[in-house]
């Protein structure tokens, strides 16, 4: 019906039409909780994620740590070689050995070796006392053939272990930057085990024997063929020493306070500063063949001169 030309009626409208208004509320719940599902799923891969990556870092630190202990072992052989002697422990932290000073931190300085373990604590170092005091290979060599089983440090390779003289001990006090076990209670008797849920110290010990060995002290009496030679540095002048036992750049005092050891079958590089030793730069060659022709009195001991090697 119409009134003057109008609709009395309004429009009919289909109400199972939704329009965008009555659409937007369901689209906004979806979103919400497709979000929830990802920051779910999120959680699950992290929490299994990061535990494996904190093991993998762990094992990473105990791996570059091992190394680096590696590495120390051989500088202590090659310092004992050239210095007739061990270095005493840095008590200061200038990485240099202190007078009278056993135990304390490594003198990393002194070794040329790394200050600190890949948790950057510094390494823990004990050394005899009777092995820093002697000025030569041959005096070496007897005060560690006259170390007794009671003589400190000492090292146990088990927890409650037997424990056995040692010429030395080195030990990263690992992850929780603390000497565990019986390792810091002062009395100078250490233990090295495998790692438990208290105990992450990482250490090892050279024991008299061992460094007898490495130091071919049975064949520096003199007689008969020579396990190695000791070459005396009677230049004015410091030298550096590379390769045979020689893994670093090692300096060599000169006027016959140092010296280094060549090993049978092994050479030397000797160096005039530690520049061109580090670059290898006009090296001088001194192999096991030259020195046991310049031994002439077989005492396994030479001298390294302005003019080369010589009898000593």
């Amino acid at each position: 019906m119409k009134l003057r030309g109008k609709s009395l009626g309004k429009p009919w409208k289909d109400l199972s039409v939704r329009g965008p208004m009555t659409e937007a509320p369901q689209q906004r719940g979806l979103t919400l909780i497709e979000m929830a599902i990802v920051l779910v799923v999120l959680g699950i891969v992290l929490g299994m994620t990061l535990p494996l990556l904190s093991e993998l870092s762990r094992h990473r630190h105990f791996r570059s740590t091992q190394r680096d202990l590696d590495e120390i072992r051989e500088a202590l052989v090659g310092y004992a070689g050239i210095h007739g002697r061990l270095p005493l422990a840095d008590t200061n932290g200038d990485g240099m050995g202190d007078a009278g000073q056993v135990t304390g931190s490594l003198p990393f300085l002194e070794l040329g070796v790394p200050a600190v373990d890949a948790w950057r604590n510094s390494y823990h170092y004990d050394v005899n006392q009777a092995l820093t005091t002697t000025g030569s290979l041959s005096a070496l060599c007897a005060a560690l053939s006259s170390l007794g089983s009671s003589a400190l440090p000492q090292l146990a390779f088990s927890q409650g272990g037997t424990s056995s003289a040692q010429a030395l001990v080195v030990i990263s006090k690992g992850e929780n930057s603390a000497l565990d076990g019986g390792n810091g209670d002062g009395d100078r008797i250490y233990e090295s085990h495998t790692p438990t849920g208290n105990f992450d110290d990482l250490s090892f010990g050279l024991n008299p024997n061992t460094l007898y060995s490495r130091l071919s002290c049975s064949g520096t009496g003199g007689g008969g063929a020579c396990a190695s030679y000791t070459v005396v540095n009677r230049r004015p002048v410091d030298i550096y020493a590379r390769g045979g036992g020689y893994a670093l750049c090692t300096q060599v005092p000169g006027n016959g306070a140092g010296s280094f050891l060549v090993f049978s079958g092994q050479s030397v590089s000797v160096y005039g500063n530690l520049n061109q030793c580090q670059n290898d730069v006009n090296p001088s060659i001194i192999a096991y063949p030259q020195c046991a022709s310049a031994d002439a009195d077989s005492d396994c001991q030479v001298r390294w001169t302005n003019t080369g090697l010589a009898e000593e």
